[in-house]
């Protein structure tokens, strides 16, 4: 097969891209020397300490969104390709717009940025909010329209910190609004108005399936990003909070996890369904990260995990059939359910710990006024910046959505790697499975020739005797 219109415009738009990027980012970019770490520096700031955050949040994003993403029967190479490339992309094209709107807001020239660790971390993040609305529209776009989708949303995604964090004065450690909330409902709009015809009918011919080894993977990317989510909350943490940020995530999710699997069995009449596990059971982490340096008590984060858990597997065995029935809202992934609503819950969770912390000062013990970068009115703030999100957000994916409709034609074969990827030798294939029963037949004459053996022995011990 050769090269189709697609195949041409991807590898163009690739070209293009990364070429633009280089030139950017070797023109602009310096290294930040204050930070070098043969000075003496805080150990906040030293590399090493940085890089360890850094390498967990890649972890989750690359191996836990891909792996998750890994449970349709026929999309696993592109579930984790697709989430290797477009980390590359997006971590370099997030530095760039991260960059451009912290210098407008440090009243800087814009001739030099200077680069930190941070910065990657900040990079990472941005990928992982493109994976989230990957999620909503797996298998059902082209490579073509998943790089341009990530060059509007990076766009968008950090307008939206300049406003709601820089603007506004937002508190949100663990990416509850600006991460979590933005990516799903991007996604969910992508979703409203790239779905087509052709997907419906692939989904109606079950292409959309699991099987019990694709379910085993996307559980491996699951325990992924349960394990690393505390990194992922805290990496970019003050000093002295971060204790907090460990604490209330793992309460979180530890609540989450059980609470899932309660609802699970509840709802499947004692049995435990996949997709309930694979996804909910991470929605404490989601939910408790807009308050994860805050106070909220070790109780208060296991009520937030226990809530969120419930939300979320209600939301996976009943809110989505109702919008696919009822708007033909097609959300592959459901991250309305992983991260959506479990990131408003964090937004609105945050309004509360930070209207308790308003009245209690000394329960942050002189740090205060670091945290509240608003003061008393932070709460208000916090809610003013989730409404702005879900704005720039759901506009976003619209606009996004409609121009890659106009641009681009959506996959010919939805929820199956073939059409983009290397032919599989189905020759090579079946000569393993025949070497598999060549060796199981094997290995059951030898066992029945043993038993024979054995048989023999014995009759000729009982004639002898």
């Amino acid at each position: 097969m050769g090269f189709t219109k697609s195949n041409i415009g991807f590898i163009t738009t690739l070209v293009v891209f990364q070429i633009a990027i280089f030139v950017i980012i070797g023109v602009w970019f310096r290294y930040d020397e204050s930070l070098d770490e043969t000075e003496e520096n805080e150990y906040d700031q030293r590399a090493e300490y940085y890089y360890t955050y850094y390498s967990d949040v890649a972890v989750m994003v690359i191996i836990g969104f891909g792996y998750l993403m890994t449970f349709l029967k026929k999309y696993g190479l592109s579930s984790l390709g697709y989430t290797f490339l477009l980390a590359g992309f997006c971590v370099q094209w997030t530095l760039i717009n991260n960059a451009f709107w912290h210098q407008i807001h440090e009243h800087k020239d814009l001739y030099e940025y200077k680069m930190t660790i941070p910065s990657l971390v900040e990079g990472m993040f941005g990928a992982a909010t493109v994976m989230i609305s990957f999620g909503a529209v797996l298998g059902k776009t082209t490579p073509l329209q998943l790089l341009l989708i990530a060059f509007f949303e990076i766009i968008f995604y950090a307008f939206n910190i300049f406003l709601s964090v820089f603007k506004i004065g937002l508190i949100d450690i663990g990416g509850s609004l600006i991460i979590h909330t933005f990516g799903a409902y991007f996604g969910i709009a992508l979703t409203a108005v790239l779905t087509s015809r052709r997907t419906k009918e692939h989904q109606a011919n079950h292409k959309l399936g699991a099987t019990k080894i694709s379910d085993v993977f996307s559980l491996i990317g699951t325990i992924f990003l349960w394990l690393f989510w505390p990194s992922f909350n805290g990496a970019l943490g003050v000093p002295g909070s971060r204790f907090r940020v460990v604490i209330n995530t793992v309460m979180s999710l530890c609540c989450s996890c059980v609470v899932t699997f309660f609802f699970s069995a509840l709802f499947h009449k004692g049995k435990f369904d996949p997709v309930d596990i694979q996804n909910a059971t991470l929605a404490g982490g989601v939910a408790v990260g807009s308050a994860a340096n805050l106070y909220l008590t070790p109780g208060g984060a296991m009520g937030v995990g226990l809530f969120a858990g419930m939300v979320s597997t209600i939301g996976f065995n009943y809110l989505t059939p109702l919008l696919e029935n009822r708007t033909k809202l097609h959300d592959t992934c459901g991250v309305h359910n992983l991260h959506g609503m479990p990131g408003l819950i964090g937004g609105a969770v945050s309004a509360i710990v930070t209207a308790i912390g308003s009245h209690d000062r000394s329960l942050y013990n002189g740090a205060f006024d670091s945290i509240f970068v608003k003061g008393d009115d932070q709460p208000l703030h916090q809610l003013s910046a989730m409404f702005v999100t879900l704005t720039i957000a759901l506009s976003g994916g619209l606009i996004t959505g409609s121009v890659i409709r106009l641009l681009t034609k959506n996959a010919e074969d939805p929820f199956e790697d073939e059409e983009f990827w290397g032919d599989e030798d189905e020759d090579s294939e079946a000569d393993l499975l025949s070497d598999v029963d060549l060796e199981n037949i094997g290995h059951n004459k030898l066992m029945s020739g043993e038993s024979s053996d054995s048989s023999n022995d014995k009759k000729t011990v009982s004639s002898s005797d």
